[in-house]
């Protein structure tokens, strides 16, 4: 036998207690620090000879959480295939559609370049139609996600393409997930009701916290804000139909992130459950971003304060920093993930500026996609991890972080700071309260150790096995 490498052990010294969790399989189990000494000391000698009850038992807990395991067992290997495994995954088709580089708002920390009057024009859509028609059917479930820009400028098209995606999906048996990442001023009730019977159900709206916030960085392009209708278009999209799910992205920085309690309060009840709550760092020039500007213990300490408190009040949360079973870091990895922009270049990262001579190829007049073999190897040629993620304890949770910040920047992007420190305070969380829901409880009376194992997290690691896990995409 030998300790697993994935073994993470933290100590709350208000309930005199140790979590010991492991990021690659996902158990989690809660210690009394005077009980973790000996399992602490059989994790560094796991061959020690076995001379009490006391120890036969706690040796046998160690081992059905795997944070035993046997000596041949080779856990970067599994990293590396569970990596493969979703870089080359056959069963799924992810596309992700700009109809346009155009924008109506013109907020604060934007890394795109609007280009006003950059529709999609009729030729560039019947070749998306015509390499769908084509590729659809070699896959059991495709996912696509609407993108911009704002893409409700083009809302047309949104329909249009949409119904024949949906109609191409059904005569193949293929599954279809659809997600339109918007800024949610441009919707109405006939809009909305439209949506909802074409198939769209799952959306993605940013609100950087309430009015007084929201209005200083996310404003339409001659400076109005835009909080009280965007807020109005979220509760109408979401009171249409209980099929509807929404990921309300707050993006904070130093400037609003604790204004976040202020916002969870403003949504009405009925409708939390339907709400996804996601709070991302602003990043980008060092005075508006949230990692230059907050310590990184205080971020992780508060958001899980924040998402504790959406939980109390009824939202939809995911706890993603301690996700067991990840693939990929994000879709960009995998190699059948298109971005298609409005004039029929393709990319493979959402965050970017767009510029042609980035892209990965285009897609040709009768639906065929050229390639740039140069710009596509940047992507495929690389290592799979970073040589420093391969001592890391965290690396199942991230798998490797960022590629686009290894490929531009040499390092695996804001992940490695904080990683660490929300795995720590989501863990504690989960361990001693707040989402004791999440998580089935085991107790060992003799011994006082508590063995917890989250079907939560289990069931998100399904939806990777089956291929249908949706990565939120960043704006």
């Amino acid at each position: 036998m030998k300790p697993s490498q994935f073994n993470i052990a933290i100590n709350d010294e208000t309930s005199k207690s140790v979590i010991l969790y492991n990021t690659l399989y996902g158990t989690l189990t809660v210690w009394q620090s005077s009980e973790f000494e000996l399992a602490n000391r059989l994790l560094q000698e796991p061959n020690l000879r076995l001379t009490s009850i006391k120890m036969k038992t706690v040796k046998s807990q160690l081992s059905k959480g795997k944070y035993l395991i046997p000596a041949n067992i080779n856990e970067l290997r599994i990293l590396r295939m569970r990596k493969l495994h979703g870089i080359k995954d056959p069963n799924r088709l992810d596309v992700v559609i700009m109809p346009t580089m155009d924008c109506n708002f013109a907020c604060l920390y934007c890394y795109e370049f609007h280009k006003s009057g950059t529709l999609m024009s009729d030729e560039t859509e019947l070749a998306i139609r015509l390499w769908l028609q084509r590729e659809i059917p070699h896959f059991k479930v495709l996912l696509l996600n609407w993108f911009g820009g704002e893409p409700l400028l083009s809302y047309d098209r949104i329909i249009a393409l949409g119904t024949f995606i949906k109609e191409i999906c059904i005569k193949y048996k293929v599954a279809l997930l659809t997600n339109i990442t918007t800024n949610g001023y441009l919707l109405n009730e006939s809009r909305i009701k439209e949506l909802i019977q074409t198939g769209y159900h799952d959306y993605q709206v940013t609100v950087d916290g309430p009015a007084h916030f929201h209005n200083r960085t996310r404003v339409l392009q001659d400076g109005t804000g835009t909080f009280d209708r965007v807020f109005n278009n979220i509760v109408l999209l979401a009171q249409a139909h209980p099929k509807v799910k929404i990921s309300v992205r707050v993006n904070f920085n130093q400037d609003n992130f604790h204004s976040i309690p202020e916002l969870l309060a403003l949504f009405p009840s009925p409708i939390r459950p339907q709400l996804r709550i996601v709070f991302e760092p602003i990043f980008g020039e060092r005075c508006i971003s949230a990692t230059e500007n907050i310590p990184s213990v205080e971020i992780s300490t508060s958001l899980t304060k924040y998402y504790s408190l959406a939980k109390q009040l009824g939202y939809d949360i995911t706890l993603g920093s301690i996700q067991p079973g990840k693939l990929v870091y994000c879709y960009a990895e995998r190699n059948n993930q298109f971005i298609i922009n409005y004039n029929g270049d393709i990319f493979k990262c959402s965050v970017s500026t767009f510029d042609p001579k980035d892209r990965i190829g285009r897609l040709s007049s009768d639906g065929q996609v050229i390639f740039d073999p140069e710009q596509l190897s940047k992507w495929t040629g690389m290592d799979l991890f970073d040589q420093r993620c391969y001592s890391c304890k965290f690396l199942p949770l991230c798998m490797g972080g960022c590629r686009k910040a290894r490929l531009e920047h040499g390092n695996t992007g804001s992940y490695c700071a904080l990683v660490p420190t929300n795995t720590s305070y989501a863990l504690k969380t989960i361990a001693l309260g707040s989402f004791s829901e999440l998580i089935r409880i085991d107790t060992c009376n003799k011994y006082q150790i508590k063995r917890r194992s989250s079907s939560g997290m289990h069931s998100q690691t399904i939806l990777e096995n089956l291929s249908t896990r949706k990565e939120v995409k960043t704006k």
